[in-house]
């Protein structure tokens, strides 16, 4: 074992042999200095693209959940008695997908869609599969 690597076998990082609290303390950051302002514009910048992925991502998850239970219900047609009931129920739960669709369009309206196309990907190709079969 090296004079480098502690009791576990593992070498200890630089910053462990400074104090946690002797860090960086000599500087104060000027928070009105052109470069702070611009790293808080891109901070939040990068902020709201996060949220809008977080969000498109949510609805992306809900619009599987829907499809999902839109096809097992859909599913039931031919061993239940009222076939009616199940269609109105089914076409209720795709009016949901419908506006949860019509979300994503919004969310991505002024945005270039390849950005966040790993967020919405698959649940748009499952969502045409239940359109087709209708």
């Amino acid at each position: 074992m090296s004079s480098k690597e502690g009791s576990g076998g593992f070498r200890k990082r630089k910053h462990d042999n400074f104090p946690h609290n002797q860090r960086r303390e000599g500087k104060d950051v000027n928070s009105s200095s052109p470069v702070m302002l611009a790293f808080k514009s891109f901070q939040q910048e990068l902020d709201a693209r996060h949220d809008k992925y977080e969000r498109l991502v949510k609805l992306s998850r809900d619009i599987t959940v829907e499809s999902k239970r839109t096809i097992f219900l859909l599913h039931r047609i031919t061993s239940a008695p009222d076939m009616e009931e199940i269609l109105t129920e089914s076409e209720v739960k795709l009016d949901g997908v419908r506006q949860k669709i019509l979300q994503v369009a919004q969310e991505l309206s002024v945005e270039d869609m390849h950005q966040f196309h790993r967020a919405i990907t698959t649940d748009l190709l499952l969502t045409d599969k239940i359109y087709s079969v209708r």
